[in-house]
């Protein structure tokens, strides 16, 4: 079942990349520069194609932070979250994300590479506290530089200890550019 989801995060990464021609001609970049983003999500903890070690497994509601700091090497940005769930589990992560875009800036693609502490509180048990999360997000950029987008996320101990079940997300974000942060 991991490698399905494995298998279908890089999908969605090629086919919005790769999928047609036009995305070559309307200039796919990394962005290198522009504002600090702050971002908050929406959507469903344990969503698909997960299994518990022990103990309760259901698909609850999650509230996702991010700040993506606009301080980049090429193309490359630290970013910080908060992932919390309605059975008290929390992640506090650390990472590095990048902004990919096409159609003049409208359509970005953020692939994010995190780690981090997790709690379970009441809810799901993966294994240790020390976690990696891999995160995929799509969101249309308007004019005035504020997001709207979905995510999928998967959060797994990448197997340094024996129990591993993993946790996939799926989430609705919004995100607005912070002036301070400006590094353009």
């Amino acid at each position: 079942m991991k490698n399905r989801v494995k298998i279908a995060l890089f999908g969605v990464a090629a086919l919005a990349l790769a999928g047609s021609g036009s995305i070559y001609a309307e200039g796919l970049h990394v962005i290198q520069g522009g504002p600090a983003y702050f971002s908050a999500g929406v959507g469903v903890f344990n969503g698909v194609g997960v299994r518990p070690i022990r103990g309760p497994n259901p698909r609850i509601p999650e509230l996702n932070v991010e700040y993506q700091s606009a301080s980049k090497l090429f193309g490359i940005g630290a970013l910080y979250g908060l992932m919390v769930n309605t059975d008290g589990g929390i992640m506090g992560y650390t990472g590095f994300y990048s902004d990919i875009a096409w159609d003049n800036d409208h359509w970005i693609l953020t692939p994010v590479l995190g780690f981090g502490g997790y709690d379970k509180g009441r809810g799901k048990d993966l294994g240790s506290t020390f976690q990696f999360r891999l995160e995929l997000g799509l969101a249309y950029q308007f004019a005035n530089g504020s997001r709207l987008g979905v995510k999928i996320a998967h959060i797994s101990n990448a197997k340094i200890v024996k129990q591993d079940p993993g946790e996939n997300e799926a989430l609705v974000t919004y995100s607005i550019p912070l002036s301070f942060g400006d590094h353009s």
